[in-house]
């Protein structure tokens, strides 16, 4: 098995950082999408409990706090799964080269 150069593995390890902004980019996208999630279901159920929100606009409260919570978790499936892909080539070339 070869031994990498320095300019390869420095490339490699490049590579790894970028993936993890990238995570950590998504994960900040989820989590300001959670928050509006709870913050849409509270501002709903105190709005209905107290009679200033009708049940039309409860329903349209949630359906938008779950279309908000799936839209901010898509990003980070993908780089997930981007990453999961990336990681397996590597892998792969890593036993073809023994």
């Amino acid at each position: 098995m070869a031994k990498k150069s320095d300019k390869e593995r420095e490339i490699d390890y490049l590579e790894i950082e970028k993936s993890r902004i990238n995570r950590e980019k998504a994960r900040l996208v989820v989590n300001m999408g959670l928050i509006l999630y709870f913050g849409f279901l509270i501002v709903g159920i105190i709005g209905f409990t107290f009679d200033y929100v009708d049940s039309t606009m409860l329903n349209v409260l949630v359906i938008c706090g779950i279309v908000i919570l799936v839209v901010s978790t898509l990003p980070y499936l993908i780089i997930v799964h981007n990453e999961d892909r990336w990681i397996n080539s590597k892998i792969q070339e890593l036993k073809n080269e023994k």
